[in-house]
């Protein structure tokens, strides 16, 4: 039974420094493995809070199993200030799980992430947020994959954690949620979730306790700790979810806002350029919820704008 905190440092064969601070409870009674890690996108500060919070908040005495917290997954994301990308290489880490020792940065960084961390897990739950020029409703992610079991367990903690919106990403879907920590999880037995909550490079209140709530009910409903989960009524649940990217670079002007109810043709927003002429009208592909969106009027072709729960 102890508490404990610690940094643990691997090095790149080009001499960079790649560092995970890792906090452990481990509980008087057994009980399952739970991984929690919040920071892989080093901007999304609502879970990184939460995770340490939550760590602060636990005692071993009232814990059954072991619960691993990755406070901060990116930090050299987190101190340059660089959404979406590590800046050592202009990659996102989370589209190339589960990362190589042959590649660059931030494939080094997912390798021991995926490998030392999550592989050793029972469970894992991923903590996220929008990131500096995003916009989103709180949502949660999952796997829907050939292994039923795993599935259905992923979409319970989904269901569990609480959040107003739930989503199935499939390797067969819109969008193929391979390279993800979630999606490359679930494909090796290990039931897991993305949750998001927070936007615009905000730390909010409102959004922390979305997390802490999710991480409490979760905990409860794995055994790890005392009472029962929150009841969430509701829950709106989408089996797919596409992308909306720019079909040409310039700048965009939306006319919808998250939570929306789009229509397949709907009209979302127009991309001008940059001496204010008309470009392109962007025409939502689906009919869903729009769960995400780019506050950044900033469009480069191919480049994302919006996310679609679909319907």
């Amino acid at each position: 039974m102890c508490k404990s905190t610690e940094i643990i440092t691997y090095k790149t064969p080009d001499n960079q420094t790649i560092q995970f601070p890792v906090a452990k409870i481990k509980g008087r009674n057994p009980g399952p493995k739970i991984l929690i890690a919040a920071g892989l996108h080093g901007c999304e500060y609502p879970g990184i809070v939460a995770a340490i919070r939550l760590f602060k908040s636990l005692e071993p005495s009232d814990v059954c199993g072991e619960i691993t917290i990755v406070t901060l997954c990116s930090i050299a994301a987190f101190e340059s200030r660089s959404f979406f990308v590590n800046p050592a290489d202009g990659k996102n880490p989370n589209r190339v799980f589960p990362g190589s020792l042959n590649g660059s940065y931030t494939d080094i960084m997912a390798f021991h992430l995926f490998h030392d961390f999550i592989c050793k897990a029972e469970y894992y739950l991923d903590l996220h947020g929008g990131d500096l020029v995003e916009d989103l409703i709180p949502f949660t992610l999952f796997h829907g994959g050939e292994d039923n079991e795993i599935t259905q367990q992923s979409r319970k903690l989904a269901k569990v954690y609480g959040l107003p919106h739930v989503v199935m990403t499939r390797e067969d879907g819109l969008w193929k949620d391979s390279g993800t920590t979630y999606g490359t999880a679930a494909r090796a037995g290990i039931p897991c979730i993305i949750a998001e909550s927070g936007g615009g490079g905000r730390l909010e209140e409102d959004a922390v306790m979305n997390h802490i709530q999710g991480l409490n009910n979760v905990l409860c409903y794995l055994g790890c700790i005392k009472g029962l989960p929150k009841i969430v009524t509701g829950q709106q649940f989408y089996p797919d979810f596409a992308w909306l990217t720019a079909p040409v670079s310039g700048i965009f002007y939306t006319k919808v806002k998250v939570g929306d109810a789009l229509q397949e043709g709907q009209n979302v927003g127009c991309i001008e350029n940059y001496f204010g002429e008309h470009l392109a009208d962007v025409l939502s592909p689906y009919s869903g919820r729009l769960l995400f969106s780019t506050i950044s009027i900033a469009a480069s072709a191919g480049g994302v704008l919006m996310g679609i729960g679909i319907q």
